[in-house]
């Protein structure tokens, strides 16, 4: 027989969601508004009424717990709090209040994002990210927010993978408003790292209680794809903004290149009582031309991979939490999953993953959660409907939930807080 592995007492087990992703009608962001103009989602589909869990989240929270979860992750949808800049929509406060009044009723402990890829049509008409109004806004709506839901939210998870919004937005241009300039890139960046230190801010000033406040990394692990000189500078380089930039600059309070030149930030410094980390894959880097000189090499043809095309490298997860150890602040698994059809591979996905979790809890890092992506199969970006993420499907007009058999594993460990030894001998040895 495998042996188990036991997590320690007290750890989170759920999933993970986005408002814009799940809960449908999401009418005053630009992702609604890039998704009407046509062509910019790969599979032709639109966001349109999602997964209906604006409408059916007491009936989702509820299977949760059958499935054997004692937390979940969610964002708040910015624009529906503030359809307009400066008004606030009361009744879109009290569905959110409502949320999480199900989440407590259900036995599952909020983990609440505020700013998770969608921006408020008139914030984006002002430049978004690139704004210098930005911080200024988003510490505003953090503020606000944690003023109005108090002590309902015992964590607060401040903005969802910050590399990823300069980098699919103004680099790749493969999000919305999908330019490619590196200049308003690097603005975003910086206005990004600001908002992280002041939103975190306003959240301690404005909750009645002291909730746990975090950002959302997205670490992948990075190499480079020889042992020469010019790669190993062009991986240094890729996981200076990946990665380093963010963490480096709320540890010291810092705007480090290639956004800034170190500069130190008010407010900033220390602006985290926990690191939320999201793991997909590694990133192979070698040098080559082009604004940033370096490239991504791809995947071996004979590895495993995704549905997103994505490999699967879990040795990169333990070393990413590895890493995470220096900056002595609790971590948070925040996301891990697969896109892919094949519900056997999700099942062996989340099991070898597991392992790398409690490897690394063996070795000092202090993990104490793991929130799987996703709760649902849901809309997925840029890539549309095409993409499965989810332990639950849903299916028909009707949008039936059907827990998948991995959702059944995952309830196995939640269940157990181990992966019980039968898991590991399927699917570790």
């Amino acid at each position: 027989m495998g042996e188990a592995l036991k997590f320690p007492d007290g750890f989170y087990w759920g999933t993970a969601t986005a408002s814009h992703q799940v809960e449908g009608g999401c009418r005053n962001n630009q992702w609604w508004a890039w998704e009407q103009e046509g062509g910019n989602i790969k599979d032709g589909t639109t966001s349109g009424i999602a997964c209906d869990h604006y409408n059916r989240f007491d009936e989702d929270f509820a299977l949760q717990r059958e499935l054997g979860h004692n937390s979940h992750r969610f964002s708040i949808e910015w624009s529906r709090i503030e359809p307009e800049e400066g008004r606030w929509d009361g009744k879109e406060v009290d569905h959110y209040k409502r949320v999480l009044e199900s989440l407590h009723k259900h036995g599952l402990t909020p983990f609440v994002t505020l700013h998770h890829f969608t921006n408020p049509i008139w914030f984006e008409d002002q430049g978004g990210w690139t704004s210098p109004k930005a911080p200024d806004l988003l510490e505003r709506f953090a503020g606000h927010m944690a003023k109005e839901l108090g002590d309902a939210v015992p964590f607060w998870l401040t903005i969802n993978e910050p590399p990823v919004l300069p980098a699919a937005s103004y680099i790749a241009g493969v999000h919305p408003p999908a330019k490619r300039d590196f200049r308003l890139a690097m603005k975003a960046a910086k206005n990004i790292l600001l908002s992280l230190g002041r939103m975190h801010n306003a959240i301690r000033a404005n909750a009645p209680h002291k909730p746990i406040i975090g950002p959302v990394i997205n670490m992948t692990y990075v190499m480079p794809a020889s042992d020469s000189d010019d790669d190993k500078e062009a991986a240094q380089s890729f996981d200076q903004y990946w990665n380093g930039y963010w963490l480096d600059g709320i540890r010291d309070g810092i705007i480090g290149p290639p956004a800034g030149d170190g500069e130190s930030v008010d407010g900033l410094k220390g602006a985290w009582d926990i690191i939320g980390l999201n793991y997909y894959s590694r990133s192979v880097i070698a040098k080559a031309g082009g604004v940033m000189g370096l490239r991504q090499i791809p995947p071996p043809m004979d590895s495993e991979r995704s549905t997103m095309g994505w490999e699967v490298y879990p040795e990169g997860f333990y070393q990413n939490m590895l890493r995470l150890k220096q900056y002595g602040k609790p971590v948070y698994i925040t996301e891990n999953g697969i896109g892919t059809d094949d519900d056997g591979q999700r099942c062996s996905y989340v099991v070898r993953h597991l392992r790398e979790v409690h490897r690394a809890i063996q070795n000092g890092v202090d993990v104490r959660s793991y929130l799987h992506w996703s709760s649902t199969d849901n809309f997925e970006w840029a890539e549309g409907y095409r993409q499965k993420f989810g332990l639950i499907a849903t299916e028909g007009d009707d949008l039936k939930r059907v827990p998948k058999p991995s959702a059944y594993v995952f309830k196995e460990m939640a269940e157990a807080n181990a992966v019980t030894e039968g898991l590991a001998e399927q699917y570790l040895e």
